[in-house]
């Protein structure tokens, strides 16, 4: 499980984050909605220790860091106990895509080469990219360079994987693609916290939804509750907007 609390977070005198509490259990899908600009993003790359918050903890692995006094082993635990698939995929040019995948584990888990093309080959596999193991990323398409993003973020065996809108600078069909590989992990129980702007992709994978505004949790509930039925009328006009009322 990995719980976050009173996590806060500023830029320059803007309130990014404020008092944000936040409990994810292994096996679930937490779905982070809610308007541009309102802190979701910074909340997965302040769990991955991309941003460091002015206050609050996260707890992971049974051991509390206190962002305040973060230390250099912790920013490694929780860069070694979380994954991040970013929306454009941020792979490595020069690298093909087994070397993407298996780059992580030979430099931050310090696997033998032949170990870590093993497992890179498996992850691959099942994101559907087996074929293209030998292609650099710019002979492959959006959606196939988020699959990659996707093994390497998995062959690391990670607690939670966050996805920052995994989809958003995809067209609908290349969306579709990376979408699915998500419902599957979904569907084997991967514990994941995922940001996105696909309210029926959102509805349909997650154990809980959680809306964001102005750097506060509005509300969070269960996909069919707060999707069909929210108690705030923040959510409500926000899902109406989108189509989702």
């Amino acid at each position: 499980m990995l719980e976050i609390r009173n996590l806060s977070k500023r830029f320059g005198n803007q309130q990014v984050l404020d008092q944000i509490n936040l409990k994810i259990e292994k096996g679930k899908v937490v779905v982070v909605i809610g308007p541009s600009g309102t802190g979701k993003s910074t909340l997965l790359r302040c769990i991955n220790a991309l941003e460091r918050p002015e206050k609050g903890t996260i707890s992971l692995e049974n051991q509390i860091i206190d962002y305040e006094n973060i230390s250099k082993s912790d920013i490694h635990l929780l860069r070694t106990n979380t994954s991040m698939v970013f929306q454009n995929s941020n792979l490595y040019r020069n690298k093909t895509a087994l070397a993407n995948v298996t780059t992580p584990l030979t430099l931050v888990k310090g696997l033998p080469k032949a170990e870590a093309e093993k497992i890179g080959l498996e992850f691959l596999k099942k994101v559907g990219m087996l074929k293209k193991r030998d292609a650099y990323p710019e002979t492959l398409s959006g959606g196939e360079r988020q699959r990659v993003g996707i093994a390497r973020a998995l062959a690391v065996e990670p607690d939670i994987i966050l996805f920052d809108e995994p989809t958003s600078a995809l067209d609908p069909e290349l969306s579709a693609e990376v979408l699915d590989v998500i419902k599957e992990l979904a569907r084997q129980h991967t514990t994941m916290m995922i940001v996105t702007h696909e309210m029926k992709f959102a509805k349909s994978v997650a154990d809980e939804v959680v809306f964001m505004e102005g750097g506060h949790i509005v509300e969070q509930d269960a996909p069919d509750v707060l999707f069909e039925n929210p108690k705030e009328e923040r959510t409500r006009q926000f899902l109406n907007k989108n189509n989702q009322g």
